[in-house]
């Protein structure tokens, strides 16, 4: 029997796909900023346009996994004070993905998360280089950035779902203890992407193959999640975050690479 998954997928695209889906999963509950990888990998296999709407409803289901693990670490005014500049950007990146076509949102997508993994690589070396003092005059910082970190979120979040490291860096400003880091953003990220769905839809991003899509690999953005829960306290985070970074400096150059 001929099995014909969503979208023309193919066996190898949906390994890729499970694996993208997967790590997003373990990234939701456990490090956050490691889910922006797994959103290039999905732009290879599925025309990136589309990958934005048919990944959306699994990073929906990420949030929901790790918020049954860390809702009650979470930090409401955190969220508060940044969720409305969040929506401003969120206009914008709509705007930005109604006027472009799947090729340029690849280059987009691909230039956000080569511009995010080098910021991000190189604003932790240059942290773990300051004195306390230093640090502190950072973390005072955080109030002034926190729009600007809110609109760039909201474009991101829109136009290629990888806004996870910049909110990172956000939260990492305000030396938040790991579970409340991670409760903090999932609280944030499930009100923005289940705000997203009407965009999207509107958009027609959000087809009934993308839904399929995402059904058939959901058990994998729960198992991932699973696993991540269970790790979160053994893992070397410093590393495990360098690497995240890494790969998603690698899936941003694929996305430049001609299909």
């Amino acid at each position: 029997m001929n099995l014909t998954l969503p979208l023309e997928l193919g066996v190898a695209g949906f390994l890729i796909a499970a694996f993208a889906v997967f790590v997003i999963g373990l990234a939701k509950s456990s490090i956050p900023a490691a889910a922006t990888m797994p959103v290039g990998l999905f732009a290879l296999v599925i025309p990136a346009k589309l990958s934005v709407g048919a990944i959306l409803p699994l990073l929906i289901l990420g949030d929901i996994m790790a918020l049954l693990f860390f809702r009650k670490a979470g930090r409401w005014d955190i969220v508060v004070k940044i969720l409305p500049s969040v929506f401003v950007g969120m206009v914008i990146g709509y705007f930005l993905l109604a006027w472009s076509t799947s090729r340029e949102v690849a280059y987009l997508i691909g230039g956000i998360l080569i511009f995010t993994a080098i910021y991000e690589i190189r604003k932790r070396i240059r942290n773990e280089k300051l004195n306390e003092i230093q640090k502190n005059n950072i973390k005072q910082r955080s109030k002034l950035t926190a729009q600007l970190m809110g609109v760039l979120v909201g474009i991101m979040t829109m136009t290629a779902n990888s806004a996870g490291p910049i909110f990172s860096l956000y939260l990492l400003q305000l030396q938040l203890p790991m579970q409340t880091f991670v409760g903090t953003n999932s609280w944030l990220f499930f009100i923005i992407n289940v705000s997203k769905l009407p965009f999207n839809a509107n958009l027609g991003i959000i087809t009934s193959e993308t839904l399929l899509l995402a059904l058939i690999l959901a058990p994998f953005v729960i198992m991932g999640a699973l696993l991540g829960q269970k790790i979160m306290t053994l893992i070397n985070q410093r590393a495990f975050e360098y690497s995240a970074l890494i790969s998603t400096l690698i899936a941003g150059l694929l996305l430049f690479i001609p299909r």
